[in-house]
């Protein structure tokens, strides 16, 4: 039971999610003039992953049969848990959150929290519900929720007038999570036309071709090579430009093998490269 739940939730996921923002707080923000204490940032953390949690869990939920068809090794709802049980799993994470949610808002004296998470969880599940079958729609929806958790962090300063404690960093990285995120996910949907075809979830390469997919993730990775020679220019550690010099490189690299790629296999291959980017990215914020 608690090693489906784990895996349902995408605990590796989360945990990366979690090592993002704790080093966005400690290297672009000032945490010693930030509104943030350490029981707020802990606070904001973990809403944040209950969220994500409860987006992955919702997402299982209405893709079900799509699941039996393109991960079967790893197909939950409906398989190994009954729908019943993964809707409960859901509505614990969501009441969970929303606890959190309160306390933060009260913490803060910022009660526009009560607002955005419920948009949040809204958000997500309009996506698994409506809108990730819809061409490019989805990918766009999801890359702007990562987008968002990236730059949330800021919010509370933002709104207290505190600003300048924020790094332009966080901007140039907000932008890459974003970009980087579109990528993927429009590479996903490569990798999953097979079951998505039979469900009839008329995503862009099932709705126009795998040609037309392909062209569609090798552009988002043109727009992502671009944003990171725009971030390279702002650095002046040589160490952090070559790192850039590596990552423009992995994206080039990585979109040639997206355009000579034939099947699920190959997709697969490619989403872990850009993971892989997602994740050395990060770590550039790590470089002082």
């Amino acid at each position: 039971m608690l090693k489906t739940f784990f895996h349902i939730i995408r605990w590796p996921n989360l945990l990366m999610l979690a090592v993002i923002q704790v080093v966005i707080y400690i290297r672009l923000l000032q945490p010693d003039q930030s509104v943030l204490g350490l029981d707020e940032i802990i606070l904001l953390i973990t809403i944040t992953m209950l969220i994500a949690a409860s987006g992955y869990v919702i997402n299982d939920y209405y893709d079900a049969r799509i699941d039996s068809i393109n991960k079967p090794q790893r197909w939950i709802a409906g398989n190994t848990w009954s729908l019943k049980t993964v809707m409960k799993v859901y509505g614990g994470l969501v009441g969970v959150g929303a606890l959190m949610s309160i306390m933060l808002a009260a913490k803060l004296s910022l009660f526009i929290y009560l607002f955005i998470y419920p948009v949040a969880i809204a958000g997500l599940w309009f996506y698994s519900y409506a809108l990730k079958c819809r061409p490019l729609a989805g990918n766009l929806w999801v890359a702007l929720f990562c987008g968002g958790v990236v730059s949330i962090i800021a919010l509370p300063d933002v709104l207290h007038g505190n600003a300048e404690v924020i790094s332009t960093q966080l901007w140039y990285y907000s932008l890459f999570a974003l970009l980087s995120t579109w990528y993927r996910e429009a590479v996903k949907d490569l990798e999953d036309m097979a079951g998505d075809k039979l469900e009839g979830c008329n995503t862009f390469p099932v709705r126009f071709g795998m040609m037309y997919g392909k062209i569609v993730a090798i552009v988002l990775g043109l727009f992502l090579i671009t944003a990171l020679i725009a971030w390279e220019m702002t650095q002046t550690d040589s160490l952090k430009k070559l790192i850039f010099t590596v990552l423009e490189g992995s994206v080039v690299a990585t979109t040639a093998f997206i355009w000579w790629s034939k099947d699920h296999t190959y997709f697969q291959k490619a989403s872990l490269l850009i993971k892989g980017v997602m994740l050395a990215g990060t770590l550039v914020l790590l470089i002082k």
